[in-house]
């Protein structure tokens, strides 16, 4: 069941709909320096076109640039099980988004990850329908999980990392955090301390798990990538990476004196942010260093004593060429990004105090002698004197360094374990492609499996040889024929009640993939995958008619079934039988998947005896247990129904408990 919405969380509604609109305001302000975050700002409301292909699929939230690189590996892990299709990632920064279209190409879908308020996540969520969504390190968003929570979507946070003063944060605010914590159906901490704190925040013991920290599986960077940075051998370079305001100046402030001890020393300044570029610059020119520019394609000579690596995605290079590496957003309290790139290169690293970013890996560096902490950039530059003094034993401590990031490797593939068991039964292969055709104001699906045409002439009649079907309650009309060979069944969505006395089949004008069409194909494509006993989606069309849209559905022919309706009006069901609509029943509750219209024309029994369930219309998935008893009660209430209409109808009210003994089964058959 949903947890009530209590004042903190109306409170958090308010609040984050309140700041939605100066947040967008703000993107746009910071799109004068880097023009990255003007893009996709609509897709921060939801306003997402996914591909047909990737509804039903995987979600991945990467906010930023660490959390892409985090990534990568655990998404090369899940490819060998989804299809690249079905896999969609969001972030939201710019640089993120730019990461990840260097890691990945096109072959992922990408959008930005909404705000969250109800209507922007509402709308993402709809459009997407994710069946499983993966959260890095630490995007916990409390609207945004109640959203998942209400549509039945697992939620797993990995790679999760947890200071102490963090959680103290979430503690404070416990009655908004507590669903969240409680909601996650997996969190995989990277370290021990950040389980222990997770459970004490309320994460159930059974979906925790200790995985490791994934920044160990990234691939080993290549600092010899053509147009990377090329290397000064014969000068001593210091590379400080991902640096932020206040660490470039204190750095600028204590070089001279590391000049006077190594002349012939080169500063490569990397800032995090490409904002900061050109403040960089200037701080550069105002300490009155000679400076060359990467992004003009600048070489130092013997007079430059800085080298300001303003460019974006080549810190690997940068690390590469370095005798010692600073890590930034440790000499501020920025928490210390990623210092595993550097020592996986072989190189020792140097940082500031602020490192509970990544606690666990600082604390391991610094236990090992292959990371230094240090209080400030003056006693930086002095340790790495000291370093610089003994050149074997610094090569050591890189050898040390390498071997260190090697051995903790394998996160990755103990997080899809624990991420598979969340996804079971479905099988991600059977989500295959879906063709998309637009031709003027048609829009068809098709699985490309079933029909290997792409054009819409199935949908029109005179349909050749088809059959009129049994559809009870009037709303629907099914035809049965043949498509490429194969038995088929084509409905025209009609409307019940009184309204179809005056508009029969036309429904407001809605997006195609919010057609009841599209819905219901994408529905049927997701139930199949995870074996549920439905008929495959073969092809979905939706017409635009003025302000109006009709929609058809094609599904493969269930061979040898009739509906339950048909076999009681020609004989009785057996136990046996009606057992075997309680297991299908159970299969779909127990997928979380609501049937709006279950009533005993939908339910059909094939010659086997095996129990199916058609005609999805306006159904979904839905959180929460307490509406399944009410579906069964909707059912019986249609078996009383036809049983006042049909004189012949074999059927006794005391049956029903059969259906209840198959649904209760412990043994539901597949």
């Amino acid at each position: 069941m949903q947890h009530p919405l209590g004042w903190t969380h109306r409170g958090y509604r308010i609040l984050l709909r309140c700041l939605s609109r100066p947040a967008l305001a703000w993107l746009w302000w910071r799109g004068r320096k880097d023009p990255g975050y003007r893009v996709g700002l609509s897709q921060r409301l939801g306003h997402i076109e996914p591909n047909p292909s990737s509804q039903h699929g995987i979600l991945i939230h990467a906010a930023s640039v660490g959390e892409v690189q985090a990534a990568e590996a655990l998404i090369r892990a899940l490819q060998t099980d989804w299809p690249d299709q079905t896999i969609t990632v969001t972030t939201q920064t710019p640089t993120g988004a730019r990461k990840l279209r260097a890691l990945f190409g096109e072959s992922l879908q990408h959008f930005f990850f909404p705000v969250d308020t109800p209507g922007a996540t509402a709308r993402f969520l709809n459009r997407l329908q994710p069946s499983l969504v993966v959260l890095i390190e630490r995007e916990i968003w409390p609207e945004w999980m109640r959203q998942c929570r209400e549509r039945a979507i697992p939620v797993a946070l990995v790679n999760a990392r947890l200071s102490e003063s963090s959680a103290a944060g979430y503690r404070r605010w416990s009655g908004l955090m507590q669903p969240v914590w409680s909601g996650l159906a997996l969190a995989a901490a990277a370290d021990d301390a950040t389980a222990q704190r997770l459970q004490a925040l309320g994460v159930p013991a059974g979906r925790l798990l200790v995985s490791g920290n994934l920044k160990f599986d990234q691939p080993l960077p290549d600092p010899t990538t053509r147009g990377a940075p090329k290397a000064q051998p014969h000068r001593t370079t210091v590379v400080a990476g991902s640096t932020h305001e206040g660490e470039d100046s204190a750095l600028l402030d204590a070089w001279p004196a590391f000049l006077r001890r190594h002349p012939d020393a080169l500063l490569v300044l990397v800032p995090r942010h490409p904002e900061r570029f050109e403040s960089v610059a200037h701080q550069i020119e105002a300490h009155g260093f000679a400076m060359a520019r990467r992004s003009r394609g600048e070489q130092p000579d013997s007079s430059t004593s800085i080298w300001l690596g303003d460019t974006m995605g080549e810190l690997a290079g940068w690390y590469g060429m370095a005798h010692l590496c600073f890590i930034g957003g440790t000499l501020v309290p920025v928490g210390g990004h990623n210092p595993l790139e550097a020592m996986a290169l072989g190189k020792p690293v140097l940082f500031g105090p602020h490192t509970h970013n990544n606690e666990a890996v600082y604390g391991a560096a610094e236990q090992l002698g292959v990371g230094l902490r240090v209080a400030s950039a003056g006693e930086l530059f002095l340790a790495a004197s000291h370093w610089l003094a003994e050149p074997h034993r610094l090569q050591q401590l890189g050898q040390e360094a390498q071997a260190f990031v090697q051995g903790q490797s394998g996160s990755s593939q103990t997080t899809v374990r624990a991420l598979q068991a969340l996804w079971h039964p479905l099988q991600p292969s059977m989500l295959t492609p879906v063709v998309e055709i637009r031709n003027g104001s048609t829009t068809v699906w098709q699985d490309p499996q079933w029909l290997s045409s792409g054009d819409d002439n199935h949908f029109e009649p005179p349909v050749t040889g088809a059959t009129a079907l049994a559809t009870g309650s009037g709303r629907g009309q099914a035809q049965r024929l043949q498509l490429q060979g194969r038995d088929v069944v084509l409905r025209h969505y009609r409307r019940g009640g009184l309204i179809a006395r005056f508009n029969p089949d036309r429904y407001r004008l809605t997006a195609a993939r919010t057609s009841r069409a599209m819905q219901e194909f994408g529905l049927l494509r997701s139930m199949r995958a995870q074996g549920l006993p439905v008929p495959a989606p073969v092809s979905a069309r939706q017409v635009v008619r003025g302000g109006h849209y009709t929609a058809d559905i094609i599904v493969a022919m269930i061979p040898g079934t009739r509906n339950v309706v048909q076999r009681l009006v020609s004989g009785a069901l057996t136990a046996e039988e009606w057992r075997a609509i309680g297991q299908a029943i159970r299969q779909l509750h127990d997928a979380q998947i609501y049937h709006s219209d279950l009533n005993a024309h939908n339910l059909l029994l094939d010659d086997a005896g095996k129990a199916w369930i058609v005609d999805f219309d306006k159904c979904r998935p839905r959180g929460g247990e307490d509406w399944k008893a009410l579906n069964l009660q909707r059912l019986l209430r249609s078996l009383r129904k036809e049983l006042l209409r049909h004189p012949k109808f074999r059927w006794d009210p005391s049956e029903f408990s059969e259906v209840l003994k198959g649904y209760r089964s412990t043994q539901i058959k597949p």
